[in-house]
């Protein structure tokens, strides 16, 4: 055995291999060194790369770099590094802002301590950064992998042209949870989770945790039987298998899974496959694991590269979306009051694509929101156009789940309202059917903060799933949009009948507009006259159209009325 001399002698020749790689383990940390009597410093080769130094070692705190520093730190940054090299505030961290290569600012925590000479001198100052900007690959809760380690391997296993299998797995109703018995709790079932999760999934795949009570399981190569096996395991432990301090905690899972064949995908897109799969088993298949490949898509494949293209025209300049427009008309005028705006995308290659295609995909992803914001934009410019004429025309805009669970959200609907030139009361907020999805509390917040700006707000595709007569009695409401289905066919279906004048009945009371969408023909709507709904939609007046046209059919109609 080495006495401690012997063994450090033995290593004086590798000292630098062995710094290096020791400061190198974690990409969001980096090293320096600097010789207070040269007044030279030393950095990592993790270091180098970000900040995009010539080579390690540089005069101290005189490195060129093309990153700066925020123009508010700068002077504290000096003052900080003056301090550490005359051996003041050593122990004390400080933090200050840095331009990054993607001309955003992350932001650092530095950490110091000095080394004294043989004369007890400060010879060598050794600083710590710590990058806030890079997401940490190990989830500090449960010890698994996060999203920021899932991404490198997914990049792996694209290069190495290998097949990959993602499976998806959401706790439900966790954040009630998390509420009755705080994060301490919620964080051990996290933990219980975990545990059961790992011993389900056999060795051949890779547990990741996600944002929230999500996880997501990865296998390299894997029979759907095999999948479908592994998922149903973890189903029934989570459910009977959970104790914490000796209480059990039944929970419930919903799932879904996506094969990326060796060609490789967009993570954009892996992302929003499985969220799309996700969806259809918490919501129609009672929590059993959906499989996108075999029954979302059906064998559909040549969809996916439509998606794909689609996806990166809402990620970049939008260029292949456009808007059309379908009339709202007055029951009793025929006067078209206002319009929906309507989403819809085309190419050279592919047409207009139906909007069914794609729509539900957008609305998962996170380009959805700068998306969103793009068609308020120019939805309101264009009902700009036709208000000239006519102050209190209107326009209709969906808005979907993601956009409105965004804190940004509000102010950008009430920024862009600004910038338009137009009235409050001529813009109205729909709340799609899939938003009925949410928090009710987050609905009816978002509702109230819209009419308190005088924005209409009006709840879509009401008769649709079982929470809508519940909804409308717990938000505040301008309008209720009937679906089309309890239209079709109406004459010879007396619950239809029923459903659709009691709906019109209590929006009259309530002094709400009341919309009847569907409206295919004369002898419809003739019969529905009786109803007393205030606006109808629908074939009758005209197809969805580009703002062009509705410009001349709006003259030509309103002209008549």
């Amino acid at each position: 055995m080495f006495e401690n001399t012997e063994f450090w002698e033995e290593m004086i020749n590798v000292y630098p291999q062995i710094l290096q790689i020791i400061s190198n383990l974690s990409r969001k940390e980096y090293l320096s060194i600097t010789d207070l009597c040269t007044m030279t410093t030393w950095w990592s080769d993790a270091a180098k790369e970000f900040f995009e130094l010539n080579n390690n070692l540089q005069p101290a705190a005189g490195e060129k770099t093309k990153i700066t520093i925020h123009p508010e730190d700068k002077e504290f940054y000096k003052e900080c590094f003056r301090d550490r090299v005359r051996g003041i505030n050593i122990d004390e961290s400080f933090e200050y802002r840095i331009k990054t290569r993607e001309n955003h600012y992350d932001r650092i925590t530095a950490k110091s301590r000095l080394i004294k000479d043989e004369k007890s001198e400060n010879r060598f100052l050794i600083m710590l950064y710590e990058n806030h900007g890079i997401a940490e690959e190990i989830d500090s809760i449960t010890g698994l992998r996060t999203e920021a380690a899932l991404a490198s391997a997914i990049e792996t296993c694209i290069a190495q042209k290998k097949p990959l299998i993602f499976v998806k797995i959401a706790l439900e109703q966790f954040g009630r949870i998390n509420v009755l018995y705080g994060a301490e709790y919620a964080d051990a079932i996290l933990n219980a989770v975990t545990q059961q999760i790992i011993s389900h999934k056999t060795s051949k795949g890779f547990a990741y945790r996600m944002q929230g009570a999500k996880f997501l399981l990865t296998f390299e190569d894997m029979s759907y039987d095999e999948l479908r096996n592994i998922y149903k395991d973890i189903k029934e432990s989570l459910f009977s298998e959970i104790y914490i301090e000796g209480k059990k905690f039944p929970l419930r899972i919903s799932g879904g899974a996506f094969r990326m064949d060796a060609d490789g995908a967009e993570y954009n897109v892996i992302r929003s496959r499985l969220t799309y799969a996700h969806e259809h088993s918490k919501y129609f298949e009672h929590g059993n694991l959906v499989i996108y490949n075999e029954q979302v898509c059906k064998g559909e494949s040549f969809d996916f590269n439509l998606i794909k293209t689609i996806h990166r025209d809402a990620v970049d300049d939008k260029s292949g979306f456009f808007l059309c427009y379908q009339p709202i008309v007055d029951s009793t005028t025929d006067e078209i009051k206002g319009m929906e705006a309507l989403l819809r995308w085309k190419d050279e290659e592919h047409g207009v694509v139906p909007p069914g295609m794609f729509i539900e995909w957008l609305e998962e992803d996170v380009c959805i929101y700068d998306l969103g914001n793009w068609i308020l934009k120019r939805a309101l410019s264009d009902c700009k156009r036709i208000s000239e004429d006519n102050p209190d025309f209107f326009v209709n805009v969906n808005v979907c789940p993601n956009q409105l669970e965004n804190s940004d959200f509000r102010n950008s609907v009430v920024t862009l309202l600004g910038e338009s030139g137009l009235f409050p009361h001529q813009l109205c907020i729909e709340f799609t059917e899939r938003c009925r999805r949410l928090d009710t509390d987050l609905l009816r917040r978002e509702a109230e903060c819209f009419k308190s700006y005088g924005i209409r707000v009006a709840l879509d595709d009401f008769g649709v799933g079982t929470s809508s007569l519940a909804l409308v009695m717990d938000m505040p409401v301008d309008e209720i949009k009937i679906d089309m289905q309890f239209v079709r066919g109406i004459e010879n279906k007396p619950f239809n009948q029923a459903v659709v004048k009691s709906v019109i009945d209590f929006s009259n009371r309530m002094n709400m507009d009341s919309c009847i969408e569907g409206v295919e023909n004369s002898e419809l709507r003739d019969y529905l006259s009786s109803y007393g709904a205030t606006l109808y939609q629908g074939y009758l007046y005209s197809k969805p159209v580009t703002i062009e046209e509705f410009e001349k059919l709006v003259k030509a109609r309103n002209k008549k009325a």
